[in-house]
């Protein structure tokens, strides 16, 4: 048994974010059992028997949430050779390293939103039972696209009814968290062109019917208005990016109210994903040196139409799309700096997008996402106030992830 001194707490509860002073948290076996201001704790504060943890001046709060990563790829200037000319063992324990630098800045849980493969799934596992230190996963394996559509080398291609059809049950079969749909092209895949749409209203609307069927939600990777508006349709459950791009290529953005009313209405959520990329010169953040031009309007306009979708009150979840070309996994914090500094969310929501918020939206609410009786014991230390100032995540000072403390610089 533990228990946490907490003399500055950060709560993240019912979207709300509450500074409190001198709060216990005890934990048993990796989980919550209670928070309680300290002074109501005496029985627990003069049992021997149990460890405290005195958190010093720092400011504890939940593990935050990475809602989209990309375990597999190595955040070089080509993330795609680099998959490619390695064994899949070597892109394990690749991912295994990357799962360690997401926790020890911070992160306990990620979403991994497209992997090589199945072997992310034995990760997943692996870090779950405790044999291997590192955030926990949700995954979804490989994304489905179509024959030579974007991330198509990860490994799952499906062209028409029946063999999308197939492709989630056989995802299913294996036991992923959730499924992830290229419904557009992408920006990093060679010879894939974001505008292009993959799969059409009725395709979308038999992913998602055989998921939920199977009780696993639907993610879709969209740049275009046409593909938003078919995704609200059929049913999605999280939107990836979200871009607003018109297929004719002019203007570049038709962002549209209507759509973003809708997100609203259903409860669909947005995951912008924006990393270090999307504050970088474009001739150093385009994803492909052919996608310099786009990329320098492809960054000011994802800032605007995040920022009005935010205000029609859609929810949004924050992410990185760490692995990506220069988007590294253990900056999550600079992705909440660019929430707040650059789409313009207060910090408020920007804690909430990657706490309680993000938990709600990915389904693991009753684990994750805040510090409650009953939840795991993933919490986290940083030297300053988080609801005053998002660069204490740059230095975070402390991680516990269910009741094991992996290390503590009290201040």
């Amino acid at each position: 048994m533990k228990l946490i001194l907490a003399h500055n707490f950060i709560s993240c509860c019912n979207d709300v974010i509450n500074e409190e002073q001198e709060i216990g948290i005890l934990i048993e076996n990796g989980v919550i059992s209670q928070v309680s201001p300290l002074k109501k704790m005496s029985v627990w504060l003069s049992d021997p028997s149990v460890e405290k943890i005195d958190a010093g001046h720092s400011y504890v709060m939940p593990g935050l949430i990475d809602a989209h990563v990309h375990l597999c790829f190595d955040s070089s200037v080509n993330p795609i050779t680099a998959l490619d000319s390695e064994s899949e063992a070597n892109t394990l324990l690749r991912m295994v390293k990357a799962a360690q630098q997401e926790l020890y800045s911070g992160v306990t849980t990620v979403r991994d939103c497209g992997a090589k493969g199945l072997s992310i799934l034995a990760l997943r596992d692996a870090i779950q039972r405790g044999d291997i230190v590192g955030s926990d996963i949700i995954a979804c394996g490989p994304p489905i696209t179509v024959t030579g559509g974007h991330c198509h080398f990860l490994g799952l291609e499906a062209d028409g009814f029946l063999e999308v059809q197939k492709a989630v049950r056989t995802l299913c079969r294996e036991d992923v968290d959730f499924i992830k749909v290229m419904v557009s092209g992408g920006n990093m895949t060679p010879g894939s062109n974001s505008l292009i749409n993959h799969y059409n209203l009725d395709i979308l609307e038999a992913i998602t019917y055989e998921a939920h069927m199977r009780g696993k939600k639907v993610a879709g990777h969209i740049h275009t208005t046409p593909g938003i508006a078919n995704a609200i349709q059929a049913g999605f459950d999280t939107i990836e990016h979200c871009s607003y791009k018109n297929p004719t290529g002019q203007p570049d953005v038709s962002y549209s109210q209507e759509l973003a009313e809708q997100l609203k209405e259903k409860g669909i959520a947005v995951c912008p994903a924006m990393g270090k990329s999307y504050i970088l010169p474009p001739e150093e953040g385009a994803p492909l040196p052919d996608k310099v031009a786009m990329w320098r309007d492809f960054q000011n306009s994802r800032f605007e139409t995040t920022r009005k979708m935010f205000e029609s009150g859609v929810s949004i979840i924050a992410g990185t799309d760490a692995g990506c070309k220069n988007s590294y996994f253990y900056e999550f914090g600079l992705t909440l700096e660019i929430m707040h500094e650059k789409v313009g969310l207060p910090v408020s929501d920007v804690l909430l997008s990657a706490t309680g918020r993000a938990a709600k939206v990915l389904g693991i609410s009753e684990t994750a996402g805040t510090l409650e009786k009953g939840k795991y014991a993933d919490l986290i230390f940083v030297p300053g106030n988080p609801a005053k100032d998002l660069s204490v995540f740059r230095n975070v000072i402390g991680v516990m992830k269910k009741g094991n403390l992996l290390f503590l610089n009290a201040v």
